[in-house]
């Protein structure tokens, strides 16, 4: 994970009289839904405006920024957000045939390769890290979760015969009866304590119980699909489309 962080925010060049508010911390008063200050006209992003962060929501700050000065500039209202447009797609091919590649791999993380200590030391200048060849690349590329693939549940096919819950890897799947989440958190075949992360619940089903799946070990295998003698599982690809700046983020007059 790569995290965003400059070596220092510090805002000493803004004038306290623009009208840009700042926070006992010195970080400017930043909208987290537009990323606008409290000067209409200026618009923060990044850790210049949250803190430090994975560099993927920094980037995502100025997709969303760059919105809300488009829609600025043009007059109209920038909370007024365009909302993602989301499909999923059985990656069903066969029995047990998939579209993608669902094999499990216990490898750990793969060292990256580094210059001898001899030579490493002898100058600042030379590069320690000499980086993967394409065959380790891919090895290390194989450990990558299919975080693109969700599980896909449909209670009028399930037969609760726990045939998912026997060969899930993670005993992430769990068919008990329903109660308050806190509850019912402690009763899962692996209690899941992580309450940021939220469980996958069903309706009930025909005995009266709820299939409940923790997605925050899941390894979206597929396992727990091709063992299903209903289908009542699928493998579906996760494709979602962003709106950005310009003419289809704007309403249409």
């Amino acid at each position: 994970m790569l995290i965003a962080v400059g070596q220092e925010n510090s805002f000493p060049w803004i004038e306290r009289d623009a009208g840009i508010d700042f926070n006992p911390s010195g970080m400017p008063v930043v909208d987290k839904t537009t990323f606008q200050s409290t000067q209409p006209r200026v618009f923060f992003g990044g850790d210049a405006a949250f803190g430090p962060k994975n560099i993927i929501w920094a980037v995502a700050h100025g997709r969303d920024a760059a919105i809300s000065i488009d829609k600025f500039c043009n007059g109209e209202d920038v909370r007024v957000r365009p909302g993602p447009l989301v499909n999923l797609v059985s990656q069903k091919m066969g029995i047990h045939e998939w579209s993608y590649d669902n094999d499990i791999s216990g490898d750990l993380r793969h060292k990256v390769p580094l210059k001898d200590q001899v030579i490493a030391l002898k100058s600042i200048k030379v590069e320690v890290e000499l980086g993967f060849d394409a065959k380790m690349a891919f090895a290390e590329a194989q450990r990558c979760l299919n975080c693109d693939v969700q599980t896909v549940f449909s209670p009028p096919l399930c037969i609760e015969c726990d045939a998912c819950v026997d060969i899930c890897p993670m005993d992430c799947i769990t068919f008990t009866a329903n109660g308050e989440e806190k509850e019912l958190r402690g009763r899962l075949s692996a209690p899941a304590g992580e309450f940021s992360q939220d469980l996958y619940i069903s309706d009930l089903l025909k005995t009266g119980r709820i299939m409940a799946k923790d997605e925050d070990v899941c390894l979206h295998c597929g396992l727990c699909a091709e063992r299903c003698p209903t289908g009542a599982w699928d493998m579906r690809k996760f494709l979602l489309d962003v709106t950005h700046a310009g003419p289809a983020c704007r309403s249409q007059k």
